[in-house]
């Protein structure tokens, strides 16, 4: 596994970093994403307070985590093979493209999973 991976591609230029400390805050991020999510569903649940808005709040919390662990595991699939001497520029675009499909996997499969959001009536008095 090369030591440097590309980690920004711009219009200045290509940017550089740590392939491992790349990996790392990348688990992180989607480690206190799985936290604040779990805590929110949870809550949500426990309260009985299951409605369309909680719902997408939870999904969407959770599903970020899903979507930074498939940016984590592209980014390192693009770079299996690649030697250590060199860095591969595709593991900006494969990262991102992971993120954008296990975030999209992980909504609809949440969505699916968790209990069917109530619909939520708003009501409006008038002062007459």
């Amino acid at each position: 596994m090369p030591s440097h991976i590309a980690i920004h591609a711009g219009p200045d230029g290509v940017g550089y970093g740590s392939a491992l400390i790349m990996i790392a805050v990348a688990c992180a991020i989607a480690a206190v994403t799985f936290v604040i999510g779990g805590a929110t569903a949870r809550e949500f649940l426990k309260d009985d307070h299951w409605f369309q808005t909680e719902k997408s709040i939870a999904v969407g919390i959770v599903s970020l985590g899903y979507g930074v662990i498939g940016f984590a595991l592209a980014t390192i699939f693009s770079i299996v093979g690649v030697d250590p001497e060199e860095v591969s520029v595709d593991s900006v675009g494969r990262g991102l493209l992971g993120f954008l499909l296990l975030f999209t996997a992980a909504v609809w499969i949440h969505v699916a999973v968790l209990p069917r959001a109530r619909m939520q009536t708003i009501t409006t008095t008038r002062g007459d």
